[in-house]
């Protein structure tokens, strides 16, 4: 599996910023009362820094002011501060409840949209994508943005909120000053861009090395059986160390360039806080950088100190934000990949209650028209190919109609599956036709047309369900007699029933705790409850037992009378009775008739039934 990281690409700052404000654009209200908070405290902090400035003058100049005034004054200024705090303290107690309803509105959208997404990917974006890496954006990315949400935006905002309030008390107190500390807060602004920039490199490399970790775990876990079977673990380890490695110094380096932060912060306040005090007392004691008075002085230094802790606050927070950052380039990067392409307006319309999906559906037209579904399927001049340039099959042309069956053969490569996805629209063709019924399919539309064929692949994928709800996947509103009426006609009716809870036992892991030849049971039993006019069966009989075999083979047998049946085969002996052969060589056809026919021309066909050349 080819791997593509162009969803990772780095995204413009203020596109990325402008997407995730519009998340919180329908919660404004809460985002909204989480500011006032954080603004309400930071006014709290200052008007207490200013509080016990003037106390201290007040102790000061006691002397020279009666003391009941001197009380009243002292007593209505605290009144005031405590008025203020017990206000913050109300506010803070329903803070954190409204902080996480807002971020889990907000996650709930984006986990909704990605899924969404998903779903609506063509199967081209599988094939280039490994399965962790997918997960990851529901996971690590998202999760990224939730700390961020829950703790670093808030925190932000106070930082923010109390720098601007500090440097504008600063300025009111002593200009002079607060210009040199000025200086010391640009040093500090332009270290950190500089440092980001680094560190957000760092943290995009990171998110795309724990995908690639999570990736190389869920191959170990799936791959467990093979891995043991064929001594590989030492190989398999090899292989996750690699990748962890490569997370190792990715993240070291991501962590390292935003913690180098903290150090240079920290000793940049305190000499920034030195020189204001030495300035300070100058400015006290000879007035030289403007005046200041005792409790002014305290105050100021007071703020100092203040307005470094935003910057120490922030760097704290940094790693949080670079990270989230990283994870909303991401997402938004899977948002923006190019979705499955519908271009048909023809449906598959309900014309009657008649057990005989034919007979029950019909496709409707733009003008209300309607066209019998009969399942006919037709191929002609179809050329294809994944890759620009590397052509997979050529000139590929065929039909087959309803109680006839085309099987395919070749070798491994000859292009026989591409030719059922196609047909499935799961890759648009380079050029031809490819028709339902003498409709292009191109001019279907997709649910209705997939909804026409029942597909049977070597792989059956079951969920985490019971066994009736994984059989009646195909047709949600099938009764139970309907779904043991299709278990009977393959034969899975007398293992289902052995099971612990019968039709009611759960599957687990894909059906892990099931034989293969028991989960493709219950993929030939999903496709003969489904019951559409066309039958797509990619060897799926592969896995079950000779005896278990000759009795399917009825059932499909009695099945196919009435649709149109493609087959891949992966034995011949299943298509012995195949109306016709197609045998594919490097995605060209080299001969097609039925068995015997074939079998007299002593070529390709010849080759593979008598072992020369090997099936696969």
């Amino acid at each position: 599996m080819k791997k593509n990281n162009n969803h990772s690409r780095p995204q413009n700052l203020k596109r990325t910023f402008l997407r995730l404000r519009s998340y919180f654009k329908p919660y404004w209200y809460l985002f909204l009362l989480v500011i006032l908070r954080t603004i309400w405290t930071a006014i709290a902090n200052l008007e207490g820094t200013r509080y016990a400035g003037d106390r201290t003058n007040y102790i000061l100049n006691s002397q020279n002011v009666e003391a009941s005034i001197r009380y009243a004054n002292y007593f209505t200024r605290g009144t005031k501060l405590i008025i203020l705090y017990l206000t913050g303290v109300a506010c803070a107690l329903i803070h954190n409840e409204i902080r996480v309803v807002l971020t889990q509105k907000i996650l709930y959208k984006l986990r909704s949209q990605l899924r969404a997404k998903r779903q609506n990917l063509p199967i081209s974006y599988f094939d280039t994508h490994t399965h962790g890496e997918i997960r990851s954006f529901f996971t690590n990315d998202v999760d990224s943005l939730l700390n961020c949400l829950n703790d670093s935006i808030a925190n932000i905002i106070l930082s923010a909120t109390n720098r601007i309030g500090t440097i504008v008390s600063l300025f009111i107190l002593n200009v002079r000053l607060t210009l040199i500390v000025l200086v010391f807060i640009v040093v500090r602004l332009v270290f950190r861009t500089i440092n980001a920039k680094i560190s957000r490199k760092y943290f995009i490399k990171t998110q795309q090395a724990l995908s690639n970790v999570n990736s190389v775990v869920e191959e170990d876990i799936s791959g467990t059986k093979v891995i043991k079977a064929f001594n590989h673990e030492e190989a398999s380890y090899q292989k996750f160390s690699s990748a962890n490695q490569e997370w190792k110094e990715a993240s070291s380096q991501a962590f390292y360039h935003t913690q180098r932060n903290t150090p240079f912060f920290v000793s940049l306040s305190y000499l920034n806080f030195a020189v204001a005090s030495v300035l300070g007392v100058i400015a006290l004691c000879t007035g030289r950088f403007g005046s200041l008075n005792f409790g002014q002085l305290q105050s100021y230094l007071v703020l100092v100190r203040n307005v470094c802790r935003p910057f120490n606050y922030f760097t704290r927070h940094l790693n949080n934000i670079l990270s989230a950052r990283a994870g909303a380039e991401r997402i938004f990067g899977f948002l923006d990949e190019k979705e499955e392409q519908e271009t048909g307006k023809i449906t598959l319309e309900k014309i009657s209650d008649e057990e005989d999906f034919s007979k029950r559906y019909a496709w409707k037209k733009e003008d209300g028209s309607l066209i019998p579904l009969e399942g006919k399927i037709e191929f002609k001049n179809v050329y294809f190919s994944y890759v620009k340039g590397k052509p997979i099959l050529q000139n590929i042309s065929f039909e087959c109609h309803r109680g006839k069956k085309r099987a395919f053969v070749g070798a491994t490569g000859a292009g026989k599956t591409t030719i059922i996805s196609l047909l499935a629209r799961f890759y648009p063709i380079d050029s031809g036709e490819i028709l339902y019924d003498g409709i292009n399919i191109v001019d279907i539309e997709l649910e209705s047309l997939r909804r026409a064929l029942s597909m049977v692949t070597q792989d059956t994928h079951l969920f985490t369900d019971t066994m009736e709800n994984n059989i009646r996947y195909v047709r949600r509103h099938s009764t139970h007699e309907e779904v043991v009426n299709a278990a009977k006609k393959t034969q899975a009716d007398s293992f289902i029933r052995r099971s612990p809870e019968g039709y009611d036992t759960i599957l687990y892991d894909d059906g892990g705790n099931l034989s293969e030849g028991q989960r493709q049971l219950l993929g030939l039993t999903r496709a003969t409850l489904n019951q559409p006019p066309v039958l797509i069966l990619d060897e799926a009989t592969s896995n079950i037992d000779t005896r278990s075999e000759l009795l399917i083979q009825q059932s499909l047998n009695e099945l196919r009378k009435s649709r149109t049946t493609i087959r891949i085969a992966h034995r011949l002996s299943t298509i012995r009775d195949a109306d016709e052969i197609i045998v594919l060589e490097h995605g060209v056809i080299q001969e097609r008739g039925t068995q015997d026919e074939l079998l007299a021309l002593h070529k390709k066909y010849y080759d593979l039934y008598t072992g020369k050349v090997e099936l696969s």
